[in-house]
């Protein structure tokens, strides 16, 4: 039994051995969740900010200076990045500086030239790259390569100065009669031509007026003074003098100080000067200028920035400049009609003046007086 009972036993763990494994029960997968969707916290970039090249011919005068100012202020409220080139009135220099400029690929250019004729080339290649270039102060139309122009009427001024001339010789003599000295400045000027361009049209309706003619070569002060002095000791009657700048005023001020009265004494000569300058807003206050045609520089400077910005932007100009409570606003906006040797048909912003004396000189405005401030 015992032998039985034992291959009985060994049968059966053979047999166990031999079937087959049981299959487990299939487990369910875990059941995970799909992670939320995460919200992006990362701002999209900042656009970058409009680079502007801002040039002036040079920082002697003092026009530029308050220029310089005005850019950077309008630069501020725009988030304009700008660069300030100062030619130093050399040529040269402000060809190189344009050249630097492009390097850095500005956006734009803001242009006044030593020598307009000298930058036409590097207005072409401004565009040749893209970049929108707008001149100011001192015009360019030799180019069609151009985006925008912005001019001070200067020939309004001369048209100003002779109204205000026979306004006063009609008070005086009793019609538009009498003798004028007018002190011209650099007769290549623009500046000049361009007062030229109203004053003469305007002055030839009055023959009776005699206009004297003093020089001051290439704006230099004391030449202007001397040839006025020589001109009132042989025309020891003429009435008033008539300058295309109050910076050639001060030897002529001084001048007329020894030996003329102010406004209002019996031997008082009547002065326009041109230009709103801080010495010719202080001649004024003297009594030796009586007035003044003054320009807008910082209105006019910011509107050169702000037009950049809107071309860099590729915005559309509007048909006037416009500023509320400005005295020269609107400022009309005219596409150019372009000539054989002034291809130029791109707009242009022409920009009024108006006149400074007694009753406003001490407005805080005038960029005369913002030049004194720090």
């Amino acid at each position: 039994m015992k032998n039985t009972a034992l291959f009985i036993a060994a049968l059966a763990l053979i047999l166990a051995a031999c079937a087959p494994a049981a299959t487990p029960a299939p487990v369910a997968p875990a059941v995970t969740e799909a992670p939320a969707a995460v919200e992006a916290t990362t701002a999209p970039a900042a656009a970058a900010p409009v680079h502007v090249a801002f040039f002036v011919p040079w920082t002697e005068d003092v026009w530029y200076v308050v220029a310089i100012k005005a850019a950077k202020d309008r630069a501020a409220q725009l988030g304009i990045e700008l660069d300030v080139f100062d030619g130093g009135n050399k040529v040269e220099q402000q060809l190189q500086q344009f050249d630097n400029a492009l390097v850095a690929k500005p956006d734009a250019i803001v242009l006044s030239s030593v020598d307009p004729a000298t930058m036409v080339p590097s207005i072409e290649k401004a565009s040749a790259q893209g970049i929108k270039t707008v001149v100011y102060d001192r015009p360019i139309f030799a180019t069609t390569k151009l985006d925008a122009l912005l001019v001070l009427d200067t020939p309004n001024m001369g048209e100003m100065q002779g109204q205000a001339i026979v306004d006063y010789l009609t008070q005086k003599n009793g019609s538009a009669k009498g003798k004028v000295i007018r002190v011209y400045g650099d007769l290549a000027d623009t500046w000049v031509t361009g007062i030229s361009e109203g004053w003469d049209p305007f002055m030839a309706k009055y023959p009776d007026i005699k206009v004297l003619q003093a020089m001051s070569g290439a704006w230099a002060p004391d030449q202007a003074s001397a040839n006025v002095e020589q001109l009132l000791t042989a025309n020891p009657d003429v009435d008033a003098i008539v300058m295309d700048s109050d910076w050639l005023a001060s030897g002529i001020i001084t001048y007329l100080k020894s030996r003329y009265d102010p406004v209002g004494g019996g031997n008082h000569i009547f002065v326009i000067g041109d230009g709103g300058m801080p010495e010719g807003l202080q001649y004024i206050r003297d009594g030796y200028m009586d007035m003044t045609i003054n320009n807008p520089v910082p209105d006019f400077v910011g509107a050169a920035i702000e037009v950049a910005y809107k071309l860099a932007n590729g915005e559309a100009l509007p048909d006037q400049w416009v500023e509320e409570g400005k005295p020269w606003s609107p400022a009309p906006i005219t596409m150019n009609a372009p000539t054989t040797d002034k291809p130029y048909a791109g707009p242009v912003v022409n920009m009024g003046n108006f006149i400074v004396d007694k009753t406003n000189v001490d407005d805080p405005t005038l960029w005369g007086n913002m030049a004194n401030q720090p």
